[in-house]
């Protein structure tokens, strides 16, 4: 009971130690930066496919309205060890078919997701634009599956998590969901 109520406690803070990029990771975001704003959207992978990146792209610029010239990049996170507070967050870069992908191992994946912009925020000098799929089904659920495992409805606890590691809202990565 007490390890649920402190898990519950904690689970907006920002959990990361420090956030380490590999040399492709900062390549795609140095690239990315110079464009203008950076945009990333949050996939979950499945197959890790050319097919699977076309059709998570097309939804978001679609349902986001993302210009159709502007570049995006793709944030994968792998829950790691859940019960670890602050991990260095791992983030590697890796292009699948044309697709520019982020891979990050966190303890959570709004936290981990969180650390990852924040501190893309601090290496570009670009405030980025995170996008995320609208998720179905019951709230609490996914409250429930996130206090327990690290996973649920993303979008509104990383925009929480985000809230309290960054008060001024016009430094904050902005959260799109569509």
């Amino acid at each position: 009971m007490t390890s649920l109520v402190s898990r519950t406690a904690r689970s907006t803070e920002l959990r990361a130690e420090e956030v380490s990029f590999d040399a492709a990771a900062l390549r795609f975001l140095t690239e990315a930066a110079r464009e203008g704003e950076l945009r990333i959207i949050a996939n979950h992978p499945d197959e890790r496919s050319e097919r699977e990146y076309l059709l998570k792209e097309r939804e978001e610029r679609e349902a986001s309205n993302i210009p159709p010239g502007d570049p995006v990049l793709f944030l994968e996170v792998t829950i790691g060890d859940a019960s670890e507070f602050a991990p260095i967050v791992l983030v590697s870069g890796e292009e699948v078919m044309g697709y520019r992908v982020l891979r990050a191992r966190g303890a959570s994946v709004p936290n981990t997701i969180a650390a990852v912009l924040l501190d893309v925020r601090d290496r570009t000098g670009a405030r980025p634009h995170v996008y995320f799929g609208w998720t179905e089904g019951n709230p609490l659920k996914y409250l429930a599956r996130f206090i327990l495992f690290g996973e649920g409805d993303i979008a509104p606890i990383t925009h929480e998590v985000l809230r309290k590691a960054e008060p001024d809202p016009t430094r904050r990565p902005a959260i799109h969901v569509g």
